[in-house]
């Protein structure tokens, strides 16, 4: 006598073959599940890698101007180089290699790195005048009054993490391009004898 494991009517052998082609049909379709939860998983995991990228990314550049910003509205200066040119070299070095596309110091050239430092005056009316050829540009006007000290990165493009896939009608995945923005009002006229560049 088998046993009874089954619809009415129907006895399954007690070797369990019936079992084993049910398993089989089973693991194949086990892998295509698999497959399709696992593209959109890991599609979704790039996402979230890339976003995660690009706001370390921004976060670094504003701080680095901030920093730049801080260093500027002080007067320091690095060695011989004049303040524009130390403010460029400070934002550099505190971008984490964001910044790192031209070797050496900086050479004291608005734009240098894509770093810009720029001086303001505020009008009465609250409108900006650039006073950067004005006393080299950093320093007091003949009104006394202390310029605003604008530090930025502009046009910083960032690669993303994940791979550049051209995919039917929405073409390739571009590099974000980012910029920051700092400032703040000088406390100290810039030291007697130091060049703005």
């Amino acid at each position: 006598m088998t046993a009874y494991s089954g619809p009415p009517g129907r006895e399954v052998p007690q070797n369990g073959s019936s079992i084993r082609t049910r398993k089989k049909k089973q693991k194949g379709s086990e892998l295509l599940e698999f497959t399709l939860v696992l593209l959109p998983m890991l599609g979704f995991l790039f996402l979230i890698l890339n976003i995660a990228w690009a706001v370390y990314t921004r976060s670094t550049l504003q701080y680095a101007v901030a920093q730049g910003v801080r260093w500027a509205v002080t007067s320091q200066t690095i060695g011989s180089m004049g303040l524009r040119a130390s403010v460029q070299t400070i934002v550099q070095q505190s971008a984490f290699g964001k910044l790192r596309t031209t070797a050496g110091a900086a050479t004291g050239v608005n734009g240098w790195n894509n770093i810009y430092v720029d001086w303001y005056l505020v009008g009465s009316d609250g409108s900006l005048t650039n006073v950067d050829s004005v006393t080299g540009g950093d320093g007091m006007t003949s009104s006394g009054q202390l310029p605003l000290v604008e530090v930025s990165v502009q046009n910083v493009s960032t690669r993303n993490l994940m791979p550049d896939i051209r995919l039917p009608g929405l073409g390739t995945l571009t590099p974000l391009v980012m910029g920051a923005v700092a400032w703040d009002r000088m406390e100290s006229p810039p030291l007697t004898g130091t060049p703005a560049m």
